[in-house]
């Protein structure tokens, strides 16, 4: 079993984009999108009196993380699981995202 804890914020940012795009127009779309690169820079946690800046994913914790897995893991669902559901090449399936509140 493979076990991956960070997403890929580029992908990520490019998936909700296209989202974002179906409902909004392109002004509104770049607004989120701009603030979401910030929010997204911004990965900075503290552990024991250190702060740290990882270089990929989202820091744990953060409001933004668990939303930003899910909706990575939907896209990858939607993608690529689904079909391999609809025939069967896969008879059981589940995931898992921690979303605090």
């Amino acid at each position: 079993m493979i076990s991956e804890t960070n997403i890929p914020i580029e992908e990520t940012i490019r998936i909700t984009k296209h989202q974002l795009l179906k409902n909004n127009d392109i002004h509104i779309t770049k607004q989120i999108i701009t603030v979401l690169k910030i929010i997204l820079e911004q990965n900075y946690f503290a552990f024991q009196e250190t702060i740290y800046h990882p270089n990929k994913g989202t820091a744990m914790g953060s409001p933004i993380s668990g939303n930003m897995a899910e909706l990575f893991l939907q896209y990858i669902q939607s993608r690529h699981i689904k079909q391999l559901l609809n025939y069967k090449n896969i008879i059981f399936y589940t995931r898992y995202v921690e979303i605090y509140s």
